[in-house]
């Protein structure tokens, strides 16, 4: 489907060179004074990037693949392409480039309205609750409510083991030491993040300098890193790096084009 769209656009874009040229080039006279030229009207049809039954969600398009039921829910299933496909790659590696994922979903369907927040940015299905009986064919709009966009995070921040206070860590995110546990050899510095409708598992936190040796992420009580300093005392404050991706949302995304998937 995107190799196609890339080979007509390059027709397009020859044709469009091909007429640029012709006009910059001297041409023979024109017609005698009193002579009557009639030109015919001419079109050009670009072929365009989204196609009939794709959203475009930013910088993305959502293309539908199916609406079917799954125990007693309906299983909506999708894939993401970026807004000008990459020719010589994957599918896969089209599907991971796009640069807006759907954040939050509505389905309508006679009598109701079911909404569905999906679980993280690699996710490429929605699952609606809906009452037995309701069908795939008998879904009246699947409308995305919000997105996310990535934001690239690439920031060196300090934080006091003292005191303990939040810093911004990237947009829309905050970091702060939550603890420090002193052993034998080593300190372990616990680092908290916490964001607004933000989702940070695609950020990483990391020391800067040679006596921090690794960082460990887990999510139990919350999003934390766990940070191994080697070095015989701790400076207060450290100095840490902030890399990855952050995903903001943000509203809107439009209606899914019903008419273009099996359901």
């Amino acid at each position: 489907m995107r190799s196609s769209r890339l080979a007509l656009l390059a027709v397009a874009g020859l044709a469009a060179g091909a007429a640029a040229a012709f006009l910059l080039l001297p041409g023979a006279a024109g017609p005698a004074a009193g002579s009557a030229t009639t030109t015919a009207p001419t079109t050009t049809t670009v072929a365009p990037w989204i196609g009939r039954h794709e959203t475009r969600i930013g910088p993305t398009v959502l293309v539908p693949l199916s609406l079917e039921t799954e125990g007693d829910r309906l299983l909506f299933t999708y894939d993401l392409f970026p807004i000008t496909p990459l020719a010589e790659a994957s599918p896969e590696a089209r599907g991971s480039a796009a640069g807006a994922v759907p954040a939050s979903f509505t389905l309508t369907y006679p009598g109701g309205v079911v909404s569905y927040r999906v679980l993280g940015p690699t996710q490429r299905a929605a699952r609606f609750e809906v009452p037995a009986g309701v069908s795939p064919d008998q879904v009246q709009a699947i409308n995305i409510d919000s997105y996310w966009l990535p934001v690239p995070g690439g920031y060196a921040i300090e934080l006091s083991p003292s005191s303990g206070a939040w810093v911004p860590a990237a947009p829309g995110v905050r970091a702060r030491i939550l603890q420090v546990l002193e052993q034998a050899a080593n300190y372990l510095v616990v680092v908290e993040l916490e964001a607004d409708a933000i989702l940070t598992e695609h950020l990483a936190i990391a020391g800067e300098g040679r006596d921090w040796q690794s960082s460990s992420y887990s999510q139990i009580g919350g999003q934390r890193w766990t940070l191994d300093f080697r070095g015989e005392t701790l400076p207060d404050p450290v100095r840490l790096t902030v890399r990855g991706l952050a995903w903001i949302e943000v509203p809107g995304g439009g209606p899914v084009d019903l008419d273009g998937m099996a359901r």
